[in-house]
């Protein structure tokens, strides 16, 4: 995994910092994290202006808390 993806290493929701990552190429770069604490599932996708974060689709959880 390159250095720009590993960035987001704590959990958005609640700052668990053992966060299980994927890495998918889905028209660029695309992590995907999900915490096993309190589990929270995101995306963020490396772009030329770094990582943007989204929720997870299907994750209520996530999509308020972001």
């Amino acid at each position: 995994m390159n250095a720009a993806t590993r960035t987001l290493t704590r959990c958005l929701v609640c700052g668990f910092t053992e966060v299980r990552t994927d890495e998918v190429i889905d028209r660029g770069v695309v992590l995907l994290a999900e915490c096993p604490r309190c589990r929270h599932l995101w995306t963020a996708r490396a772009g030329s202006s770094g990582l943007r974060v989204a929720p997870a689709a299907g994750n209520r959880a996530a999509a308020h808390a972001a």
